[in-house]
């Protein structure tokens, strides 16, 4: 018995140094991608939600492993219930990025229903146990893990996958259209991190679901491991967002460059391997450009990049990389602007040829009428009917 007893000690120590270690990874990551950001911006949200959420945990499990009995119990509602508020951050999260005008409002406290729900049933747990088992710290653990709040909570957290999987990415479809319309590829990658971040979460913790159902204990310890690794994850769309605005800002100089030694009578020889590759992103561009007008492919509405690569034979990421850097616009900005101008046309015609602007919107390759209107104003920075009195007198 005494060897099980001892056995029993040196197992919780080996468990509360990896989560010593865990946190202090985690402190690190955590100030490494907020110091970055100066503590400011959507980014150190996420972070802050893993860091809380896995300190409330941590705190519980010192108290349990220093014996400080009162304290633990004090804690506990908290630690076993926060995992119930990661999705519904996730959820602000989301809408904060891409809507700046989202604020939090009194309603929000129906997304934290579940977690105060949970924690009163934790409380009441507690108050139930006799204090025999609640003083005995491996009966406590073991019998806590194994009670019937366990498996509460472990329906709570599936059904929040679904339901809030589902809510983030019918937002994410109704921004859509509004996203690829009107930001750059730099604030496409400022904000698109949100959703692959989420996506992550929710991986990771349907393994650690997965695993907790084999060995309910170490599963739930999994937790530690994922919010390790999410945070890793964030660093590794930190680097790579880096790397992009790092790469656009030189493609612009080498633009300028090339450009300041055409002016300079400099011969073709004496420009730079680096200024060549502009020139061949200027030929790749001037290439989609002219594939889009004599095809007219602009106006099927479902065009996407990957139907102009294997229309042109050009890569993908060529592709994208002379609209964004030498056009400096994004592809769906560039086939708006060949719709509008092909909408030009149509809408001096419309009364002639009895033209409704749903029909010009169709045939120009817009969804709708309502998008057509929205892109046409945006571009022109007037309405259609402002612009056909514009161009009356010139008729």
């Amino acid at each position: 018995m005494a060897a099980n007893y001892f056995y029993d000690m040196k197992y919780e120590t080996v468990v509360f140094l990896f989560d010593t270690l865990a946190i202090i990874i985690l402190i690190i990551l955590a100030l490494i991608l907020c110091l970055a950001h100066r503590f400011k911006g959507k980014l150190c949200y996420a972070v802050l939600i893993i860091f809380i959420t896995t300190m409330c945990d941590y705190i519980y499990n010192i108290c349990d492993y220093m014996e400080w009995r009162s304290v633990a119990l004090i804690t506990a509602p908290v630690a076993y219930s926060v995992n119930l508020t990661v999705m519904p951050f996730m959820f602000f999260l989301t809408h904060r990025g891409f809507n700046p005008k989202y604020k939090l409002t009194l309603s929000t406290i129906i997304h934290f229903i579940p977690a105060i729900f949970f924690a009163i049933l934790v409380v009441i747990n507690v108050k139930l146990t006799p204090i025999e088992e609640l003083m005995n710290f491996t009966v406590a653990r073991v019998a806590s893990f194994r009670s019937l709040l366990t498996g509460v909570n472990f329906l709570i957290i599936l059904l929040q996958l679904i339901v809030y999987f589902y809510l983030i990415f019918s937002y994410m479809r109704k921004v859509k259209l509004y996203i690829f319309n009107n930001l750059s590829r730099t604030e496409l990658l400022s904000k698109i991190w949100i959703p692959r971040f989420v996506t992550f979460i929710g991986v990771l913790i349907v393994v650690a679901m997965i695993a907790s159902l084999f060995n309910p204990l170490e599963g739930f310890r999994l937790f530690y491991i994922i919010n390790i690794l999410a945070l890793i994850y964030l660093l590794y769309l930190e680097l790579d967002m880096a790397f992009v605005v790092r790469d656009e800002r030189h493609a612009q100089d080498l633009i300028t460059i090339s450009e300041y030694e055409l002016n300079s009578g400099v011969t073709q020889d004496q420009i730079s391997s680096s200024a060549y590759d502009i020139e061949q992103l200027q030929k790749i561009a001037d290439n989609v450009n002219d594939y889009l007008i004599t095809s007219e492919a602009y106006v099927n509405p479902n065009l996407s990049l990957r139907d102009v690569s294997k229309a042109t034979g050009i890569t993908y990421n060529n592709i994208s990389r002379a609209i964004n850097l030498v056009l400096n616009k994004n592809f769906f900005l560039l086939i708006n602007e060949m719709r509008i101008e092909k909408s030009k046309s149509m809408l001096m015609e419309k009364k002639k040829l009895g033209f409704t602007l749903e029909t010009i919107a169709e045939q120009c390759g817009f969804n709708s009428q309502v998008t057509y209107c929205n892109v046409f104003k945006r571009h022109m920075g007037m309405t259609t009917n402002q612009w056909l009195k514009l161009m009356k007198p010139t008729k």
